[in-house]
């Protein structure tokens, strides 16, 4: 059995393309960068993150700054979080954990975690306005205020309710306390560009550019993805970050039609569009790509050496990159690499060769995924 995830090791070729992104993000020399990898679910969108990271790895920018990474996937934190809150606090604490380590940026890094708690506070009370104007309870303690001020006003007003109030009040104090700094003259206006500001200076202090890889959105409700796309918004088009940012586009277009009911498709397809600078798409894959796929990965778990199956692995990525000229990838093509295949093995990647061609024409079977 084969586990479904994604992988650092490129079965398909993809390692040119993640060299492509890794050169554009290195060329911008820390000025401001944006880079859509699109792509179909099970095209392989998590492994070209993996691999782009990868081929980033050791590599610096712009007078030698160093690369620091963010792996944001919004998937995990749908229902748990404020999706806009969860990735601007992941992009604060890695920061902030790169400042203590460096001993400059510290104050700047630490200024930005404050702020995401004014992100939560705008969330909480966008979402309470919303629930009452809909004629629904508010959610969370404000939620269990609601309640029980509706209990008093409806008469069921006894001991017990007297002892949820006191309890309820005082957990609502106590949260909006944590959540709503006592700086006064506050709007959201000034508190993202103050984001923008701490964010961009904390960088430039730090010596640093950030890249910050974003996956499964395309798995994302409609809400999240669009709380995702707005944060990173936020922090796009700054001096010392690059955004990659992998998902199938047209579940993109289909979130933000979902969540702006009325506008015209022009306006849809405009809106992820200006996110993106460079937009890439992970090429398509063919029976060729399958094959070789399915039989690397038979040779992954077949008792031949390390040095042995690493050889294979690139000769056969090789070999993929010459498709266009009529070269194969079968199961000849293998055993001119290895001639002392083992029985067991032959059989397997007979196999692999047979069920290639069905894999990318059946239906049904057309769209297996490989992330």
């Amino acid at each position: 059995m084969w586990t479904d995830h994604e992988t650092e090791q490129d079965f398909l070729n993809f390692g040119g393309v993640a060299r492509t992104v890794a050169e554009i993000i290195e060329q911008a020399q820390s000025r401001p960068i944006s880079i859509g990898i699109s792509g179909a679910w099970g095209v392989g969108k998590s492994s070209m993150i993996k691999l782009i990271r990868g081929e980033l790895a050791g590599r610096s920018v712009g007078e030698g700054k160093k690369l620091i990474f963010v792996e944001f996937n919004a998937w995990l934190y749908q229902g748990y979080d404020d999706a806009r809150a969860a990735l601007i606090e992941v992009v604060a604490s890695e920061l902030a954990k790169e400042a203590q380590e460096r001993k400059s940026g510290v104050e700047k890094t630490a200024d930005l975690l404050k702020r995401v708690n004014w992100f939560r506070a705008a969330k909480l009370g966008i979402g309470s306005a919303t629930a009452l104007a809909l004629g629904l309870p508010p959610v969370g303690l404000l939620g269990e205020a609601f309640d029980l001020g509706k209990k008093i006003v409806d008469g069921h007003f006894d001991e017990d309710t007297a002892g949820d109030v006191e309890v309820t009040a005082e957990q609502v104090g106590k949260s909006a306390s944590g959540l709503i700094k006592p700086k006064t003259k506050s709007s959201p206006p000034k508190e993202i560009h103050a984001l923008r500001t701490s964010f961009e200076e904390a960088l430039e202090e730090m010596g640093v550019t950030l890249v910050v890889l974003i996956d499964d959105l395309d798995r994302c409700l409609p809400e999240t993805t669009i709380s995702t796309l707005e944060a990173i918004r936020l922090l796009l088009f700054l001096k010392h970050t690059a955004f990659v940012i992998a998902a199938d586009d047209q579940m993109i277009k289909h979130a933000v039609k979902h969540h702006f009911q009325g506008v015209d498709d022009a306006l849809v397809t405009n809106y992820f569009d200006k996110l993106i600078q460079v937009p890439i798409r992970v090429p398509p894959l063919g029976t060729q790509e399958v094959r070789a796929y399915m039989m690397l990965l038979f040779i992954e778990n077949s008792s031949l050496d390390a040095e042995e199956k690493e050889m294979i692995r690139g000769k056969v990525c090789e070999q993929l990159g010459k498709t266009w000229q009529g070269k194969r990838v079968d199961l000849p093509y293998l055993r001119t690499l290895n001639g002392r295949l083992s029985a067991e093995l032959i059989a397997r990647l007979d196999t692999a060769d047979r069920l290639a061609p069905l894999m990318t024409s059946a239906t049904g079977i057309a769209r297996a995924t490989l992330d």
